[in-house]
């Protein structure tokens, strides 16, 4: 090594090739191909794990001293006092002017990867009013001078080229460190068409939150939810992006529709639907567009929620002296057996994404309040005593704190709150704005989506509709959901692939 460093200046250039030997020849750009993306597929859960499948690399110019906290992975967005990161993006531009994109599309997606990353609340957004006139010349090669003297942190270069398919066009796309100088991200994406840009833009900026914090983005993910299209309309089952764009509407009938959520590996979703005159519970395949009962031939069944190794479903139903309890079957609708049977009702099961805990709702003492079930050892333990009503126990994704709602009947509202499995340490997230139930979270654990009721001036009774906040319920703002109403939200794991053609 000390041999290099005496000829630094005569080895620059070739120390970049040996950097690229360590990594096992991997080009400059990683590339994904979007030529095929006809089904939606989904990822493993691990954000880790997502991201080494991804194929991303972080290059480092062999001179620069990279800072620590960027091969770490150690800024701690979100975190009382801490400082948004400041990041300029320049308008994207064209490499070959025969591809059929016009400024318009530009500023849009320019724009769409703005708002994907507006989305957190962690980034403070540089204009860039110097560089109104985006060019190869003036954007590439990387110039830190250029951008020092906005005072910004970090730089994405995005740029379109002709593709070897017709009618397809390959979108490139950099994050760079002005302070060091360093490539942090470079992606290619092959193949794309209008539509398929922002499933590009949304990995990328998945990427790009796992670079800078360590852990992915919510953005290559999906919410499931009820919504009604008019205000005298049932409400029916719906999908969307994780900030309600890209809305779908899974169900279609004239009868009413509840309690969506979604199996572990993201292909499904269930749901409780009274379409056959009561209450049942269906299974849609996003991929086969296939709607099948799963619970048929028991009372008032609803509040379904699947183990995650997707072999047993949980939900409640009446029993013959017309009470409520919580029941398990296996994913073929067979080996029925009571899960949970006390004198008290029970309702609202939810497995815990490690397959250990069972959380769920239960009068045992007489108000409803929150309990989980140890799976492996039987045992049942009731940990939300505060409040007049709990439920809607959602758990985080590392199986250690449960959101849920809470009815207080002393100011008459309904709010939220997390407390640990085990029953320590609760926080309330949200206090007059409404009523807010129906908690889920982001798969990276970070967010939490809810319902809520409250209207412009922050009191109750204005449409219901869905709001997100951080996991301390911070930064809580509406979800732009072109839809008369919408409630009941459940968020799905990462998706590798959205439909894009």
């Amino acid at each position: 090594m000390r041999i290099f460093m005496k000829f630094k200046y005569f080895l620059k250039h070739f120390t970049f090739l040996i950097f690229l030997l360590v990594l096992n020849y991997k080009p400059l750009f990683a590339k994904e191909d979007f030529s095929f993306s006809n089904k939606t597929k989904f990822l493993n859960t691990n954000p880790k794990k997502n991201l080494e499948n991804n194929n991303y690399i972080k290059i480092a110019n062999a001179d620069d001293e990279v800072p620590e906290n960027k091969l770490d992975n150690t800024i701690d967005v979100g975190a009382p006092g801490v400082k948004k990161i400041k990041i300029t993006i320049p308008n994207f531009f064209l490499i070959d002017k025969s591809i059929p994109i016009n400024n318009t599309d530009l500023n849009k997606f320019t724009k769409r990867m703005h708002n994907i990353l507006a989305f957190t609340n962690w980034f403070e957004f540089i204009s860039q009013e110097t560089q109104q006139n985006n060019s190869k010349q003036n954007l590439l090669p990387f110039q830190a001078t250029t951008w020092k003297s906005l005072k910004t942190e970090y730089v994405i270069i995005g740029n379109f080229n002709i593709s070897s398919s017709q009618n397809r066009f390959n979108l490139e796309l950099r994050l760079f460190d002005v302070k060091t100088q360093n490539l942090i991200i470079g992606k290619s994406y092959l193949n794309l068409n209008f539509k398929s840009v922002d499933v590009a833009l949304k990995r990328f900026g998945d990427l790009l939150i796992e670079a800078l914090t360590g852990t992915q983005g919510p953005f290559m993910s999906q919410i499931v939810f009820v919504g009604r299209k008019h205000s005298d309309t049932n409400g029916q089952i719906y999908i969307s992006d994780f900030d309600g764009g890209n809305l779908k509407q899974i169900t279609n009938n004239n009868s009413v529709n509840l309690s969506p959520t979604w199996t572990k590996d993201g292909t499904k979703i269930t749901y409780t639907s009274f379409k056959s005159g009561k209450p049942e519970i269906y299974s849609y395949n996003l991929n086969t567009k296939q709607e099948l009962r799963v619970v048929a031939n028991m009372p008032n069944s609803s509040g379904a929620s699947w183990s995650p190794d997707g072999n047993t479903i949980a939900f409640s139903s009446s029993t013959n002296d017309g009470s409520t309890h919580i029941f398990s079957m296996n994913k073929f609708g067979s080996n029925k057996k009571v899960l949970i049977d006390t004198s008290a009702i029970e309702v609202e099961p939810s497995f815990s994404p490690d397959g250990k805990f069972l959380a769920y709702t239960s009068t045992k003492f007489g108000k409803p309040m929150i309990f989980v079930k140890d799976l492996e050892n039987d045992s049942n333990t009731r940990i939300t005593y505060a409040g007049w009503y709990n439920a809607s126990a959602s758990w985080s994704p590392d199986s250690r704190t449960i959101a849920f709602a809470s009815y207080d009947r002393d100011i008459d509202r309904w709010d939220l709150f997390k407390i640990n499995a085990n029953g320590s340490n609760i926080e309330r997230l949200t206090l007059n704005q409404g009523d807010n139930e129906k908690p889920s979270w982001s798969p990276d654990g970070r967010f939490i989506i809810f319902q809520s009721d409250r209207n412009s001036k922050g009191t109750r009774y204005g449409t219901k509709k869905l709001f997100v906040m951080t996991k301390d319920g911070a930064y809580q703002k509406v979800l732009d959901i072109p839809l008369a109403e919408a409630k009941q939200p459940s968020w799905g794991p990462y998706i590798l692939q959205f439909e894009a053609d």
